[in-house]
C-alpha cells in the first residue's frame, strides 16, 4: 500500500472519530441548548413602577418562557438624557407623556408613544405623626410646626416631583415652604428620605404609598388632583432594540387587561 493510501485512510478514520466525540446536534448545525436560551428585554422604568413592575413581569415571564424582563428604575428624565446618549434600552416607561413624546419627536422611537397607567400624587408620613383630623388637611399639615423638612423628588427630572411642585404653587406654599424640602433623585428616595426620619412627610405617587413596605409603616393623603396636571404614563419601543417583536410583545401585555388589573392595585388607573 502507498504512502498516500496510508495517509488518505489515517485522515478519514480521524474524521471518523471526530464525529462521534462532537454532539450530533453541531453536526446538524443546531445546539440543542438553545431551547432553553432566552432573550433579554432591557426595560428602563419609572420609579413609581418600583412595587407593581415584579408583578407584570412575573405574570408576562410565566406566559414567555424564552424571554427574561430586566427592570431598572429611576427617574423619567434621567432616563430620557441616557437614551439620548446611547443607553442600550429596548423600552422606556415614563412616569409622564413629555419625555416619550420628546424621543419620539427626534427620531429615538419605534412607532408612537403609548399610553399605558396615570397616576396619583399623595402626601405620605410615618404613622402616627399626625392625627386623622390633620392628616385630611394637606395644606395645613404641611404648615405645621414639627414638619421640619419635606421630602419630593427632583421636580427638573421627575414627572411626580413636578406635580407636586405644581401642586405647592397652587396652594401658594412652594415659595414660603422652599427652605424645607429635600429633594430626592426620584421617587424612591423621596420615600426613604421620610421613612428613614429624614423628613417629616414626602410626595411620593400613590403606587408606592400602596405598597406593603408603605402601607406598613406609614400613612397618607391624596393630593387633590385640581392642585396638579393629570398624570397620564407613556412608553416607547425605543429604535436601537435589538428585539423588536418581543419588544412589541412587552408592550401588547402592558395595554392588556390582565395588565390593567395589577396596575389598578396599586393607583395606576382610574
Amino acid at each position: 500500500m502507498s504512502y498516500l493510501k496510508v495517509a488518505m485512510r489515517l485522515l478519514y478514520f480521524t474524521f471518523l472519530s471526530f464525529l462521534l466525540l462532537v454532539p450530533s446536534s453541531f453536526v446538524r448545525g443546531k445546539d440543542e441548548r438553545s431551547n432553553k436560551q432566552t432573550t433579554t428585554l432591557t426595560v428602563a422604568a419609572a420609579a413609581d413602577l418600583r412595587f407593581v413592575m415584579p408583578e407584570l413581569v412575573e405574570i408576562f415571564q410565566k406566559k414567555n418562557p424564552g424571554i427574561k424582563i430586566s427592570v431598572i428604575y429611576g427617574a423619567s428624565g434621567k432616563f430620557y438624557e441616557q437614551i439620548i446618549r446611547g443607553a442600550p434600552f429596548d423600552l422606556f416607561l415614563s412616569a409622564d407623556k413629555e419625555y416619550p413624546s420628546l424621543l419620539f419627536s427626534k427620531g429615538y422611537s419605534l412607532g408612537e408613544p403609548f399610553k399605558y397607567a396615570e397616576g396619583k400624587l399623595v402626601l405620605w408620613m410615618r404613622k402616627g405623626l399626625f392625627t386623622e383630623e390633620k392628616r385630611a388637611q394637606w395644606k395645613e399639615l404641611l404648615l405645621e410646626d414639627k414638619v421640619l423638612k419635606i421630602a419630593l423628588a427632583n421636580p427638573e427630572r421627575a414627572p411626580y416631583g413636578k406635580a407636586a411642585k405644581s401642586a405647592l404653587v397652587k396652594a401658594h406654599l412652594w415659595d414660603r415652604l422652599k427652605e424645607k424640602f429635600v429633594f430626592g433623585e426620584n421617587v424612591i428616595q423621596a420615600f426613604q428620605f421620610a421613612e428613614e426620619k429624614n423628613a417629616e412627610v414626602a410626595f411620593i405617587p400613590l403606587s408606592l404609598a400602596l405598597s406593603f413596605k408603605a402601607k406598613n409603616e406609614g400613612e397618607f393623603v391624596e393630593v387633590p388632583q385640581s392642585f396638579y396636571s393629570k398624570i397620564e404614563q407613556y412608553g416607547i419601543i425605543l429604535k436601537k432594540t435589538l428585539n423588536p417583536i418581543i419588544a412589541q410583545k412587552f408592550k401588547d401585555f402592558l395595554l392588556s387587561e390582565e395588565s390593567r388589573v395589577e396596575l389598578k392595585k396599586y393607583g395606576l388607573y382610574p
